[in-house]
């Protein structure tokens, strides 16, 4: 009973702390969280309940979960290039649930309140009153509603923020052990994020021991906090060696992403590539959020710095170790994406950064007040624009074979609808996963599609061919080869060709989100 109760402190301490100590009521809290929760609901559902369809790289590891369900085993069968936790995390949602429209956007509104939570106890740490929610009201209307695409990056970050919380709760073992069960988790879910965090914190322990002069029991305290971290990660990796052998997982996870992720989308050339244009009040109104995440990442982090350096009095310790350990575990989530600073990726490694402008602007000063005001106010803004947006603008609802769902792009809808007349379930197809998730379409495991550069190895080609030509899909997806998005080092050549020998042009779809038509190719009927 005594441990029973310890382990219930140890969960309630720092949402005791929120509510209790940081000047913020219990009723202010709970009405937060209720708003957050109608926030997110709007973002992924009609007021009706339909679940808005998913169509974003998330789809992928959807695609994924559903042939692990199917008896896949990762990295042996289907290719991955990251670690294997967000495909396990789909997967087991969709072992207790089902494969359901619903469930998929239902993990985008428990994503979101995670992550709401976590800031918001990270929030009250660092700043005080009702400043503690105004983080978290920044990340869901800046942040997560211009990023709302659930891969590995946000997983890996809500892990990585869950370890920086553990540990401003205090340095015991305990507390240490989790910390690094934690770093674990996020590694499991993107490698780099998680090992530069790990990195981050183990920089962290070694610098409050030097801050504060406390060298007894430092190493005990790191070995609590490398050996969880170690054995979790080594525990899953290992499986998979097992299963996959080595030499596959080392040229997924690790050989894979710098020789064949090429082009500006994966190079610091990519960075403000995909500011808006603006041309229009509506145009400069949708910008804001570009200007506050590119603004904010990873500058703030440096004015952070130079705040902590030039003022080391007028914090208290206990509020500049967070501090630190903050900003370390920003920077190191900001250095696992600069090889390719996409805005998406950017946002979802804002949440620090947000964490810090907040921490900034809490001086009691008249401009700081000022920014402090423009802030809510954008925040209060932005929330009802975009609630409201949603519920006025334009919907469609399909039938579709894992449930109804809504669609808000007429082009997309067309597309859908199209394909959900001239298919049945378990039907092989291939080249898009959301076609293939939501129609309950067959797909081969080792890969989900084939790309116009090097992406996409020759032996993948070659199994794929095998396939169609063994299952004999009646349709296949492809953009136009002079759409722009081929390079020298495509290995798409063979594929093309065997769909031009074998399939006749069905349908073209003039899709607005990828700035390019998709072509819809189907099979000819065999000669008698």
């Amino acid at each position: 009973m005594q441990h029973a109760q310890g382990s219930k402190r140890f969960i309630d301490e720092d949402a005791s702390s929120l509510l209790e100590e940081r000047g913020l009521s219990r009723f202010a809290f709970a009405t937060s969280m209720f708003g957050a929760l109608v926030f997110l609901y709007l973002r992924g559902f009609l007021l009706s309940g339909v679940p808005l369809v998913a169509v974003g790289d998330e789809d992928l590891f959807l695609g994924r979960a559903v042939h692990i369900l199917h008896g896949s085993v990762m990295y042996r069968d289907f290719f991955e290039l990251v670690t294997p936790g967000t495909d396990l995390f789909y997967a087991a949602v969709f072992r207790l649930f089902g494969v359901h429209a619903w469930v998929i956007q239902a993990c985008g509104v428990a994503f979101g309140l995670a992550m709401f939570y976590v800031v918001t106890l990270i929030a009250a740490k660092i700043v005080r009153g009702p400043l503690v929610l105004l983080p978290g009201a920044l990340f869901l209307v800046f942040d997560l509603s211009s990023a709302h695409d659930l891969t590995h990056h946000w997983f890996s970050t809500l892990a990585a923020l869950v370890a920086v919380n553990v540990l401003m709760g205090g340095e015991g073992l305990v507390r240490v052990a989790w910390a690094g069960v934690f770093c674990a988790l996020a590694t499991l879910l993107t490698q780099t994020q998680g090992a530069l965090v790990f990195i981050a914190m183990l920089l962290y322990l070694l610098w409050n021991r030097s801050s504060t002069g406390e060298a007894r029991g430092t190493r005990v305290r790191l070995a609590a906090f490398v050996l969880p971290y170690a054995a979790v990660v080594a525990g899953v990796l290992g499986y998979y060696v097992y299963r996959a052998g080595l030499h596959v997982i080392y040229f997924d996870l690790v050989e894979f992403a710098p020789r064949f992720l090429t082009g500006d989308v994966n190079s610091p050339r990519t960075y403000l590539h995909q500011f808006p244009r603006i041309g229009s009040p509506g145009d400069a109104f949708r910008a804001i959020p570009y200007v506050f995440i590119y603004a904010v990442v990873p500058y703030v982090y440096f004015a952070g710095l130079y705040r902590l350096w030039r003022t080391p009095t007028e914090t208290p310790q206990g509020r500049r170790r967070h501090l630190m350990l903050l900003h370390l575990v920003g920077l190191a989530l900001f250095f696992s994406i600069v090889s390719g600073p996409r805005f998406f990726r950017l946002c979802t490694v804002a949440p620090p950064a947000i964490l810090v402008s907040v921490w900034l602007c809490s001086e009691a000063t008249r401009t700081m007040k000022m920014v402090r005001g423009v802030l809510w106010a954008a925040a209060v803004v932005f929330g009802a624009v975009l609630s409201l947006h949603r519920v006025t603008q334009w919907h469609a609802v399909l039938d579709l074979p894992i449930g109804r769902t809504a669609f808000v792009d007429q082009l997309q809808f067309h597309e859908f609808r199209w394909l959900a007349e001239h298919t049945q379930p378990h039907e092989p197809f291939f080249n898009k996963t959301a076609l293939s998730l939501y129609l309950a379409l067959d797909t081969p495991a080792i890969v989900e599609f084939i790309n116009e550069d090097g992406f996409t190895r020759p032996e993948q080609v070659t199994a794929v061919l095998s396939w169609l030509e063994d299952r004999h899909a009646r349709f296949i997806v492809m953009v136009p080869q002079d759409s722009g998005g081929g390079t020298s080092l495509s290995n798409s050549a063979p594929f093309r060709r065997y769909v031009q020998e074998n399939y006749h042009l069905a349908q073209v779809f003039p899709l607005e989100e990828q700035g390019a038509p998709e072509e819809l190719w189907e099979r000819r009927a065999q000669k008698p």
